[in-house]
This record gives C-alpha cells, structure tokens and sequence, in this order.
C-alpha cells in the first residue's frame, strides 16, 4: 500500500537535491506504478470533492493534490509560478500550453499524458488541462511551492481571454463553465 505520509516525507527530501523537479518525477513515477494502491491511498485522505479538497499536503515549499477529472471536464488557461509534476495513474489527460506575448495567448504546444506518463513542467508554464476519454482521469500533481497562497499566480477569464490574479474558487467556477457543469 502507498503510504502518502512516506511519499510526502520524501518529496521533501528531494527538494534539497540539485534538480528536486526530477528527483521527485522518480518519486511520482514510482508511486503509479501501482496505480490501486495509490488510488486507496487516496481515498483515505481526501474530504471532499473540490480541489482544497482533494490536497493531502501543502506548505510553503510542497504541495501534493489528487486531480481527478470526470470526462469533458477543461481547466481554464492558468500557471502555477512553480515546478509541478503530473503522474497519470488512470485515463488520460491532455494538457495544451501557451506563451503570453503582448498581452495575447498563443499556444505553443500540447501534451497528452496517458496511464502511467509523467511529465515535468517548468515553473514558467503556462497551460490548460482537460479530460478528453468518456472515463474519469485520476493524476497526482507534486508543486515545489504552495498552489493556493502562491504570490503572482495568473489565470486567464475564458470569456474575455483577459488575465486575471489567481484565485482557487474563481479557477474552479471557471472549470464548471468550460466543463457545462451546472
């Protein structure tokens, strides 16, 4: 069974390493590797629905959440101002990124991580995620920092494309929007 206490304590060991982003891919990549027992571990821990819901730790230096995506469900554009790492345990997830110029949104890329896949995001990152399967995704999602309080967090108002101060209940009223989720 995954202990998540272990994985956080050595989540925080890796950030003393010289590249702690890779160090802890090593780790994420480990821990999906027996996706039921991640999954229960989970379970244990999680409150509620809602992604404050779903964070099994948080200070300063570390976050680790459990992102679950029903199918269609879209994030809209966002960045983190940290490192993160994305282990897909089951279903998809697809990622599309973006580089802001003049004031404008453009996308440079997309990623499409499958179970099993991890990927590293750089702190500059500016992306949107989505769940393009008719299944439900789960990922765990490691941030060098603390995802709610970070200071300089954008996201971008999907109506108006504008950017905007993060803010974690405006990010998930956002979400329902893009997703048609009432």
């Amino acid at each position: 069974m995954t202990d998540l206490d272990i994985f956080v304590k050595d989540c925080k060991s890796a950030l003393k390493s010289d590249d702690p982003s890779a160090a802890v891919a090593g780790l994420v990549r480990t821990a999906i590797a027996d996706p039921d027992a991640l999954d229960s571990a989970f379970k244990e821990r999680i409150t509620g629905k809602s992604l404050r819901d779903r964070i099994v730790f948080s200070d300063d230096e570390l976050t680790v959440v459990q992102i679950a995506t029903v199918p269609g469900l879209q994030s809209p554009v966002h960045n983190h101002n940290m490192w993160a790492v994305i282990g897909v345990y089951e279903g998809e997830e697809y990622n599309a990124f973006f580089e802001e110029k003049n004031g404008e949104l453009a996308q440079t890329g997309e990623k499409l991580l499958k179970t099993g896949d991890v990927a590293v995001l750089a702190p500059e990152t500016i992306h949107a995620i989505n769940n393009p399967i008719e299944q439900k995704s789960n990922a765990i999602h490691v941030y060098g920092g603390n995802l709610v309080s970070r200071e300089g967090r954008s996201m971008w108002n999907p109506r108006t494309k504008e950017q905007e101060d993060y803010e974690i209940g405006q990010l998930s009223e956002y979400t329902k929007e893009l997703s048609g989720i009432a």
